[in-house]
């Protein structure tokens, strides 16, 4: 039996569903750990970078600062990072 094509549309539509809900958790696991928006990128295989990162899941008061410092990190921090965001 062959699926009808209305079926195969609603299988990938869900499947695309759900691969955006696991890169969600995945990034915002990885902010969680102090990951950078370009370490981010490089272990996703470099797409999406990590501006189009920053654009999707950080909070728009985010968006206008250092693109790679840790959450709560700001371009003049006293964290460990010492401004270093390269990680």
């Amino acid at each position: 039996m062959t699926a009808s094509v209305d079926e195969l549309i609603q299988s990938a539509v869900k499947t695309r569903q759900r691969a955006r809900t696991a890169l969600e958790t995945a990034v915002h696991e990885a902010r969680a750990a102090n990951w950078s928006w370009g370490r981010i990128s490089t272990a996703l295989g470099g797409s999406p970078n990590a501006t189009t990162l920053q654009r999707a899941f950080a909070p728009d008061a985010l968006i206008d600062q250092d693109t790679d410092a840790p959450p709560g990190c700001g371009a003049d921090c006293q964290c460990a990072c010492a401004g270093d965001h390269s990680n």
